[in-house]
């Protein structure tokens, strides 16, 4: 078996630099063990590094010794391993995902690593499909998550791609390349608890094989239309330009709720995306050049061809992350910001307190464009 896409582009698009390591998440289970056993693979030939994370989030009694398990096969094929402890552990697989991505994405900014590798297949598609259609998601950003993204995390994820080479790619295939392999894998109680909707989709779904059968083609046909989808939003952002106050104009580009959402999230220098009806409510209201409007933490004007988005002022936070000054400006030798009188007023209240700085969001629009732009490599499942 082989990896359900183009394994090679993949790395050569996001991670091309030999000298950096490849990242792996492996957490013990069938998709992330199957995904080492490839990526080792893949690894030996290319004579490529890897460090593999295992995070602990202190919820069960066992994971400490799946991570312990972990680790003795990750150093007996010959890679490093580190297990990551969440510190403030709350039982919310939501809470739970966001620290996990934090404390990789911090790990990765000490390594140097920008690839991080994640184990979701075709089902975890299939059922993140059905759970947003129930909650109102109509268009194809319901066929999630994607062949490459952005980490959700900001700033700890900057530059860091998050990198799904097995979406295409059933659990049932994976456990049978681990049974080729001889490897076992540990099963987490949580994922037989139906208490989580996501466990009870998969359940129902086991069910009924039928629906299971057409709900994976009706996926597979989104993802087709996801990959065209995405492919014209990165072209959008691509038109988008940001001034060295860090103000966004769009120009002329097509404006949709999502290009605004990415862009909300991108002035306001976080990791929150702004409510659906909200975006969908500014576009409406927002048809008089002049017209102003915050948003998550960001401010929205009209002009004559598109908007201007700048950092909310009351909002902004004098707070340094990851050498990140509110999420949108880096320590820089070379550049200075422009003197505050020459800013934009949208802006210049929401800047660092000196000129030794550049604006970040240019970058971040780039690189999320990058992981868009993913239709050359949309995956074909290979078997040997």
């Amino acid at each position: 078996m082989r990896f359900g896409a183009d394994f090679d582009a993949l790395i050569a698009r996001f991670s091309p630099d030999t000298k950096r390591p490849l990242a792996v998440a492996v957490s013990g289970g069938s998709d992330s063990l199957a995904l080492l056993s490839l990526t080792d693979e893949w690894a030996s030939r290319h004579q490529r590094d890897l460090v593999v994370f295992t995070v602990d989030h202190q919820l069960r009694a066992e994971a400490r010794a799946e991570a312990a398990s972990v680790a003795a096969l990750t150093k007996q094929l010959g890679h490093d391993h580190e297990t990551l402890v969440w510190d403030d552990p709350k039982p919310s697989q939501s809470a739970a995902r966001t620290a996990r991505y934090r404390l990789i994405c911090q790990r990765l900014q000490d390594i140097g690593a920008c690839g991080l590798l994640l184990g979701h297949t075709l089902d975890d598609v299939v059922e993140t499909a059905l759970i947003r259609r129930r909650r109102g998601v109509r268009d194809a950003t319901i066929a999630g998550p994607t062949l490459a993204a952005a980490a959700p995390c900001w700033p700890e994820g900057r530059d860091v791609s998050l990198l799904r080479p097995l979406i295409e790619t059933s659990r049932l295939e994976l456990r049978q390349h681990l049974q080729n392999r001889g490897w076992s894998w540990s099963e987490d109680p949580s994922n037989e608890s139906s208490s989580y909707e996501r466990i009870r989709v998969r359940q129902f779904l086991e069910r009924h094989p039928g629906l299971r059968a057409i709900s994976t083609q009706f996926v597979r046909d989104l993802l087709c239309r996801r990959v065209r989808d995405d492919q014209s939003l990165g072209q959008t952002l691509e038109q988008v330009r940001v001034g060295p106050d860090g103000l966004i104009d769009t120009g002329d580009a097509e404006i949709s709720a999502r290009l605004l959402t990415l862009l909300a999230r991108c002035a306001a220098g976080g990791d929150t995306d702004p409510r659906a009806h909200a975006v969908r409510a500014l576009i409406d209201d927002m048809n008089t050049p002049g017209d102003r409007q915050t948003l998550a933490g960001a401010w929205f004007q009209r002009t004559a061809t598109g908007l201007l988005i700048g950092r909310d002022p009351g909002t902004a936070t004098e707070r340094e992350v990851q050498k990140v000054f509110d999420g949108r400006f880096i320590r820089a030798s070379d550049t200075r910001l422009p003197d505050p009188a020459d800013q934009a007023f949208l802006v210049r209240h929401a800047t660092p307190p000196d000129q030794t700085w550049r604006e970040l969001i240019s970058e971040r629009l780039t690189h999320i464009a990058l992981c868009l732009q993913t239709e050359a490599l949309h995956p074909v499942i290979y078997r040997a």
